[in-house]
């Protein structure tokens, strides 16, 4: 068992080494959503700091279209609503264009004070792992997995489900998640994207599954799960697009049937 983080301290550790700093990532010089907002957000862009941070991480640094460039996307690219379409980029074109502007100013600000975030550790890491697999299969074959299980994949970027790709090969990955519960800062996620990193990864492979849609809960009975699947088709029936719509839960038995009370009157004594 172990944690992202100690996966990549793991790989940082036993891959070959190269010459670039960005080898090095110092946790005193790692940029988080918190840091950005700080020190890099420019509330006069007009949006959120979490929408701009989600759109440098999800898209600009962390798709897999920046993962196979081996850079950043540039504006063009991030404008093509032909790879991000409405569902999966949620920004019309006005917007994308100032989430790219401050994207250059952060990316700017950053370098020069020689720091880094999430995305640049990964991509180096990336790098490293396909140069290992170019110039040594034995070495790559080392540091790979027979088999990964990963939980809570909703909290992943791309570029980061690519490093899983990479360590067990495009059928010995198995992956869970719920895309309505994420809880990272800057990450979006559809199950969809999933299959176009192993898509994009193993273009020959016919072989990838389709995810498979668990709706069976063991934790609640149907009188709550029905509840609460009424308030997520009121919620989608706002936001269409705002995560992946699924088959709504089924439970073991029936149990009780929740009251809901919609006029109480609270009276403080």
């Amino acid at each position: 068992f172990s944690t992202f983080d100690k996966l990549v301290q793991s790989l940082e550790s036993t891959l070959p080494s190269s010459v670039e700093k960005s080898d090095l990532f110092l946790t005193s010089r790692r940029v988080d959503f918190g840091r950005f907002k700080r020190d890099f957000y420019d509330k006069s862009c007009g949006l959120d700091a979490l929408v701009v941070w989600t759109g440098i991480r999800s898209y600009l640094k962390g798709s897999i279209e920046a993962v196979q460039k081996g850079a950043p996307l540039t504006e063009a690219e991030f404008l093509n609503t032909a790879k991000f379409g409405r569902k999966r980029g949620l920004l019309d074109p006005e917007q994308r264009s100032t989430v790219y502007r401050h994207f250059e100013r952060y990316e700017k600000s950053r370098n020069e004070l020689e720091l880094w975030d999430d995305c640049d550790r990964v991509a180096a890491t990336l790098h490293r792992i396909t140069n290992l697999r170019s110039s040594d299969e034995f070495r790559y074959r080392e540091v790979c997995y027979s088999k990964i299980y990963v939980d809570e994949v909703q909290d992943y970027t791309q570029a980061e489900i690519a490093l899983f790709f990479l360590l067990s090969g495009p059928n010995d990955l198995f992956l869970a998640g719920d895309p309505a519960q994420s809880v990272v800062e800057g990450v979006t996620f559809r199950f969809e994207e999933v299959r176009s990193v192993g898509y994009q990864l193993y273009k020959d492979d016919k072989s990838l599954c389709k995810p498979l849609q668990v709706n069976l809960n063991f934790r609640s009975h149907s009188g709550i799960l029905d509840v609460a699947g009424a308030v997520l088709l009121r919620l989608f029936s706002v936001f269409p697009d705002s995560a992946t719509k699924t088959k709504p839960d089924c439970g073991l038995f029936r149990g009780p049937r929740p009251s809901i009370f919609p006029n109480v009157v609270v009276v403080r004594l």
